[in-house]
């Protein structure tokens, strides 16, 4: 039995409204990575980027330059096997540069998401991606849910938990095209759409 738990402060929930809304006004594209782990040495190996109707506007495996880990292909299935043949962040980082360039960026966790291409970028000497602002959906769906925490703030919730919450179906968890989805159905969700 699902526990119904009140917002604590609807006119949080108004605000984020209101920012899904102006978002889905402006334009915006939709960011996820799957990586070969959470930590300061890992590296991208899969990119999917959408736009806010929900078309394709990248999705690629990329070749990291080290092995990925059993236990990072264990949640998101991506070998190297899968990525021997895939271009390397290097390859990828004009066109992606040019994708995102001015365009406001969501992603559900964007500082990890961001930090995993200043990663990629840094790796081979690059400066960071140009992107316009980028907007974190879990901070905001935290925001909209309303759930306080006991020290403080806005419960967290994953994406699959977000989604279930909002009667989203989730398809392919942890792939990257996949994720970019369920996050723009839960951004229209945001906005009472």
């Amino acid at each position: 039995m699902t526990r119904y738990v009140r917002h604590t402060n609807p006119r949080d929930k108004e605000k984020v409204r209101d920012w899904a809304n102006s978002l889905l006004e402006a334009g915006f594209y939709i960011l996820d990575t799957e990586t070969t782990g959470l930590g300061k040495q890992d590296e991208i190996v899969q990119i999917g980027i959408i736009d806010q109707n929900g078309r394709t506007v990248v999705n690629t495996l990329v070749k990291p330059t080290c092995r990925i880990p059993s236990q990072a292909s264990a949640i998101h299935g991506i070998y190297d096997a899968d990525v021997c043949d895939a271009p390397d962040f290097v390859d990828l980082y004009v066109s992606l540069s040019t994708t995102l360039a001015g365009v406001p960026m969501v992603a559900y966790n964007v500082d990890f998401d961001w930090r995993m291409l200043v990663q990629s970028a840094g790796r081979f000497g690059l400066p960071p991606l140009r992107t316009g602002d980028r907007h974190c959906a879990m901070k905001q769906y935290a925001r909209y849910k309303g759930e306080k925490k006991a020290q403080g703030g806005y419960k967290w919730h994953s994406l699959t938990a977000a989604a279930k919450q909002q009667r989203i179906k989730v398809e392919n968890a942890h792939d990257a095209l996949s994720d970019c989805r369920t996050t723009l159905a839960l951004v229209y969700k945001m906005a009472g759409i």
